[in-house]
């Protein structure tokens, strides 16, 4: 599933935080790794020449199978057309980076790759804590029973297999929606029961589509752990990241299903602002750009 690790790079110390993370990608999943420099149309002359020394310079301290290249125009749209060039590309770059009077920022130029690239793209939200990038024991892929969310599935089964890591199936039954259902009224003891039951049996269902998911991964090698949770699904989830440690979270930008939702601008947004781990949003078919084509 990966074919080319790029990293974009503006001259900044924060944007260069992702190559550790781009570096260890590439060496475990035995791809080139392509650094890559935009320069805007009204820049001075010598720009592009002082841009393209810069990633000589960055492809020299790194070593083999690194390539670079310069582009001129808009930073994201520069960087969606250059994946858009590229054999299985993987995108990696903070989500915060400034240079001159320039900026990356989350919501800016790496808010719009994800919404504009059907680029997997990896997010390291920079001013975290430091982790080592080569040592990546758990990667957590949040799931909701969607088409849409296992669209993430194949990314999070190579990566798991290239670092030899524990895949972490989670699904979040959002049983906290049931009781937004009653509104003002009390609740009698017969409705009580009902709205038990039926969070009881969306647990179980989420459980029987874990344990359905996991075992062909197991079948084909994957270290696989399942966990199903209950309530608000950015809560949840961020709760795991600390308790296990998670190492990098691998999840869809957009998927539906039953009464659960991943949206980029809601639940992965959420992870990604408030956690502290790597995230990788995988764009499922159909939704490039941010809508949803199949439905």
């Amino acid at each position: 599933m990966i074919g080319t690790v790029i990293v974009p790079l503006d001259g900044s110390e924060l944007a260069e935080q992702a190559l550790p993370y781009a570096e260890a990608i590439a060496r475990t999943s035995q791809a080139p790794l392509h650094l890559l420099r935009v320069v805007a149309p009204d820049a001075p002359a010598a720009a592009e020449t002082e841009a393209r020394e810069y990633l000589r310079e960055r492809a020299k301290a790194i070593g083999d199978r690194v390539q670079i290249s310069v582009r001129m125009g808009q930073p994201a749209d520069q960087i969606v057309d250059g994946a858009d060039e590229m054999t299985d590309p993987v995108i990696v770059m903070t989500t915060h980076g400034r240079t001159g009077i320039g900026r990356w920022l989350y919501g800016s130029v790496a808010d719009r790759v994800v919404r504009g690239s059907g680029t997997p793209v990896l997010l390291i939200r920079s001013g975290t804590k430091e982790r080592r990038a080569d040592t990546v024991r758990t990667v957590m892929l949040s799931l909701d029973g969607s088409v849409y969310s296992e669209a993430a599935l194949p990314y999070g089964k190579d990566i798991a297999q290239a670092f030899n890591a524990e895949l972490v199936l989670v699904r979040v039954a959002e049983t906290t929606q049931l009781y937004g259902m009653l509104g003002s009224e009390p609740m009698t003891p017969a409705s009580a029961d009902v709205f038990n039951d039926i969070g009881q049996h969306l647990i179980e269902e989420a459980q029987d589509y874990l344990a359905q998911v996991a075992e062909p991964l197991r079948k084909e090698g994957v270290n696989v752990r399942t966990a199903t949770l209950e309530g608000f699904a950015a809560d949840q989830l961020l709760a795991l990241e600390r308790e296990m440690a998670i190492d990098l979270i691998v999840m869809a930008t957009r998927g539906r299903g039953g009464l659960g939702r991943l949206v980029f601008g809601s639940v992965a947004e959420r992870v990604l602002k408030v956690g502290t781990t790597p995230v990788m949003m995988i764009k499922p078919k159909g939704e490039v750009g941010g809508e949803n084509q199949s439905s």
